[in-house]
């Protein structure tokens, strides 16, 4: 059997249960695996013909202006707060892409993740050993000289630094405390938590027939409009219970896709190789889509680029997640860009001159060729110790058959 064949069967193997601890233990494995056997059975192209024009990501922060405007603004401010709130908010998207170019400067991410020279310029000497004002003031052996700038200007102390005009942004999302069926034409209404639970329902009975306050009770007012409609009930124009979920939902929504636009943003000003990774480091902090820096994080011409796939693959990235190759360094905003997945930059894109595979593949690499010889050594080991136990059986039979002959004396 060919190496290449026991490979796929070992990948087969993996594959039948690649949850279980008990197979070599990790997804980057099968990963490894997985190329491996798609080099030796099919040649990937380069780069794909198709040229799409990009979704340009400040088009995305505009989107966002517009529905804020239109959703969290009209109707509830005087004129001058509508003109200024909204520039308001997409200032402050900006504030914070630029506190996390402040807590990551560009030379940080570089030394994080790799894409080209080095600056010798440590950040925590900057701001803490090599301080002036600290050194005026703190002992020489002081422990602040051992801070970590990241740590120390981190996202709890950004938040709090803040005026509240901006930091309310982050305030947990709240259902108001009373919801009236039809205000204005009767007392029936619900009292809700802040996630939404029905705590009390009052004189709810006298306009729902068949539906009793206790029904309600302890009931999502998501679950108790959907039940409703269900049963034909016909909600008032009017109803607080439906403009509530509205409300909760579009304040959730803001939040998340005011991160989102700050994450468009770190790709937008930090270019094509500094941008996509610092991203990707907040993405992870904040829980964005990972999948959004790389896809507009692939400059071909990056040495660095394989060891940025690596860590988006690591965090459960997808090799079939297609990239844009060059948005950072286009030359118009709409210009069409060819596209590419992690799967073919995997199989094309070289870690630098010197050798294809990162110094971590190689190692996984390692490990699978040692479990190969280990299960290869293992079958060797197995078909010797067939022949001593077949030759014992024949010594034995010999055996029996001699003391049955002296016995008989034939």
């Amino acid at each position: 059997m060919s190496i290449k064949d026991k490979l796929i069967l070992l990948r087969k193997g993996i594959t039948e249960k690649k949850e279980s601890s008990e197979t070599f233990g990790n997804y980057m494995m099968y990963n490894a695996l997985d190329k491996i056997c798609d080099v030796t059975t099919k040649k990937q192209e380069e780069c794909r013909d198709t040229k799409i024009g990009p979704i340009v990501l400040d088009d995305k922060v505009d989107e966002f202006i517009d529905w804020f405007t239109e959703n969290m603004v009209k109707g509830h401010y005087t004129d001058i707060g509508e003109y200024s709130i909204p520039i308001d908010m997409r200032n402050f998207i900006e504030k914070m892409a630029v506190w996390y170019e402040l807590r990551y400067p560009d030379y940080e991410i570089n030394r994080i993740m790799p894409g080209s020279s080095q600056e010798q310029i440590d950040i925590n000497g900057v701001m803490f050993a090599n301080n002036q004002y600290t050194n005026d003031i703190l002992d020489e052996d002081s422990e602040i000289k051992d801070l970590d700038w990241d740590e120390f200007y981190n996202t709890k102390a950004f938040i709090n630094s803040l005026p509240w005009s901006e930091r309310y942004v982050f305030s947990r999302p709240k259902y108001q405390d009373i919801v009236y069926w039809n205000r204005g034409h009767g007392s029936a209404h619900l009292h809700l938590t802040r996630n939404g639970f029905v705590e009390m329902s009052e004189y709810m009975d006298c306009v729902i027939p068949g539906i009793s306050n206790e029904d309600l009770e302890d009931k999502n007012i998501k679950e108790i409009v959907k039940m409703l409609k269900e049963k034909g009930v016909k909600l008032p124009e009017d109803n607080e219970f439906e403009k509530a979920i509205k409300d909760y939902d579009n304040w959730v929504y803001q939040k998340d896709e005011m991160l989102n636009c700050v994450m468009y943003r770190i790709i937008e000003r930090g270019g094509n190789r500094i941008g996509p990774r610092r991203a990707f480091i907040f993405a992870k902090e904040f829980g964005r889509n990972i999948d959004i820096p790389m896809a507009y994080g692939v400059d071909r011409t990056d040495p660095g680029l394989r060891l940025f796939m690596n860590e988006y693959i690591k965090a459960g990235g997808s090799k079939n997640l297609v990239c844009y190759i060059g948005y950072g360094s286009r030359a118009s905003k709409y210009e069409k860009l060819p596209t590419i997945t992690i799967q073919e930059l995997i199989m094309t894109q070289n870690n630098n001159a010197a050798t294809f595979y990162t110094p971590e593949e190689d190692e996984l690499h390692q490990r699978l060729v040692n479990a190969l010889s280990s299960r290869i050594n293992q079958d060797e080991l197995s078909e010797e110790q067939k022949k001593v136990k077949d030759e014992e059986v024949k010594q034995l039979r010999l055996q029996r058959k001699l003391e049955k002959s002296k016995q008989t004396g034939k």
